[in-house]
């Protein structure tokens, strides 16, 4: 199944991700490391779990990446996931929703209002 992600890939230019099962979010990090195994570079493999998905449904103006403006949830790594794409599991701090936590989810600060998004209907 990956080599025939993979050969799309190489076809259409982009790849993405739909990780869900059994164990919430190590879904999104096992996904990415197969398609690593699969044949993509760990920068492709990044880009399938990140932009790709929001290209794909035409809102990477507003998600998919981090841009001043964007909606953006992320990670903080504290291993480089280029070298080693399994580094993805070395989560130091999460934001989510503009909130900043730990790793074992403790509010470290941050929240700032932002402008809504055409999308939220606010």
């Amino acid at each position: 199944m990956l080599e025939g992600r993979y050969r799309i890939l190489g076809l259409l230019g982009r790849g993405g991700m739909g990780a869900h099962g059994p164990l919430q979010g190590m879904g999104a990090h096992w996904e990415t490391w197969m398609l690593e195994q699969g044949g993509m570079t760990p920068l492709q493999a990044m880009a399938a779990a990140t932009i790709n998905g929001a290209k794909t449904l035409g809102l990477d103006k507003e998600i998919g990446s981090i841009e001043v403006s964007k909606l953006a949830d992320l990670l903080v790594l504290d291993q480089n996931p280029l070298e080693t794409i399994r580094n993805t599991e070395f989560v130091h701090m999460v934001m989510i929703n503009g909130r900043l936590l730990d790793a074992n989810l403790n509010d470290v600060g941050g929240t700032t209002k932002r402008p809504a998004f055409w999308f939220e209907g606010r």
